[in-house]
């Protein structure tokens, strides 16, 4: 999950993030002032579109916005991998 070339201070991070016992309340909902900060409104919309899933963006819950901060500060864009065939 690009956990390559981290700076010390990630790497410290990334531990503290991923320490096990760390209680987390999940929710299935999405902030929407978050996706919107982040400039992922639109290209949530269409993915839950695709899939019958848009009543989940018009519903809203409580949500944690550190946490969902913190998750996505851990993700990386990769490279899509071609079909061989």
């Amino acid at each position: 999950m690009g956990l390559q070339n981290l700076t010390n201070d990630q790497k410290m991070n990334w531990e503290r993030l991923t320490k096990p016992g760390r209680a987390i309340q999940e929710t299935k909902f999405a902030d929407p002032t978050t996706l919107r900060d982040l400039g992922l409104r639109a290209p949530v919309q269409r993915l839950m579109g695709k899939v019958g899933l848009q009543g989940f963006l018009n519903t809203e819950a409580r949500t944690y916005e550190r946490y969902t901060l913190e998750f996505l500060s851990t993700l990386t864009k990769g490279e899509t991998k071609k079909d061989p065939s």
